[in-house]
């Protein structure tokens, strides 16, 4: 089975069932009448009578069980999609971009000036005093958010390759590297227990796991509105892998309409 926490109307009632023998007679109406001001009140509703860390133990569980869907949203050339599709989506390596964006930024009538700053610049934002990204891969698991709130990385592309470009050439660098791309969603199928992992990595004591947090509490409001939809509500939550992201996850790769995506574009 899956979760892609976008549609929720399909995995609530299922994670419903999984918890049903914690949840107490009553519970579920008192949840649906409310009042509830802010999406945390749900669920604070039902810890009020389940025990926490029992609540996270059976909604790890069920979690485990799943394939969790996630989306990587970039502009890529189409000799870059294939290469996504066939080797999966690399972690990012800085000094391996070197060339590449040498390349494309030497389009840029300032870029002989300019070049002189590359290195400087990759390093900074690769894992310098800028950045921290250097070996990481991310992917998010709202679709809605990452095509509405967030979608600054379907229209302009990589983050490193334009802070690097916006560094050294200004804002209208950016034009240059989208030249020849188009938007591209990816749908990517992680094994649940993978997913777990990721989210529990730097967890400190007595934190609730970012992924099993979001379950319930979206879980908790759909007990209040069942047309809830969690597309709609800026969900900013990734998983970051530190290896790369084998082909074998990724189900889809799916242009997106640029006028759609400028409609909502804010950065």
């Amino acid at each position: 089975m899956k979760f892609d926490f976008d549609t929720i109307g399909e995995w609530a009632p299922r994670l419903s069932a999984a918890l049903d023998t914690l949840v107490p007679a009553g519970l579920r109406e008192r949840v649906a009448a409310g009042p509830i001001e802010w999406l945390e009140d749900a669920l604070d509703i039902v810890l009020e009578e389940i025990a926490r860390n029992g609540l996270v133990d059976a909604t790890r569980e069920w979690l485990r069980g799943q394939t969790i869907v996630a989306y990587h949203g970039s502009r890529l050339s189409p000799e870059e999609i294939a290469s996504v599709r066939t080797a999966g989506l690399r972690t990012l390596d800085p000094v391996a971009r070197k060339g590449q964006l040498a390349q494309i930024l030497s389009r840029h009538p300032g870029w002989a000036q300019a070049s002189v700053g590359l290195d400087a610049a990759i390093r900074d934002f690769g894992d310098g005093q800028f950045g921290r990204r250097q070996g990481q891969a991310h992917l998010t698991i709202s679709r809605g958010a990452l095509l509405t709130a967030f979608n600054h990385y379907l229209v302009e592309g990589s983050e490193f390759d334009q802070v690097v470009a916006v560094e050294l050439l200004g804002k209208d660098a950016r034009a240059i590297l989208q030249e020849g791309r188009s938007p591209v969603l990816f749908t990517v199928e992680v094994p649940g227990d993978r997913a777990l992992d990721l989210a529990e990595r730097w967890l400190r004591n007595g934190e609730m796991p970012g992924l099993i947090r979001h379950a319930l509490q979206f879980w908790a409001n759909w007990l209040h509105d069942p047309a809830l939809d969690p597309g709609t509500q800026h969900v900013d939550f990734g998983m970051i892998f530190y290896e790369g992201i084998s082909p074998d996850w990724i189900t889809d790769a799916a242009l997106i309409d640029e006028a759609r995506l400028l409609k909502s574009y804010h950065r």
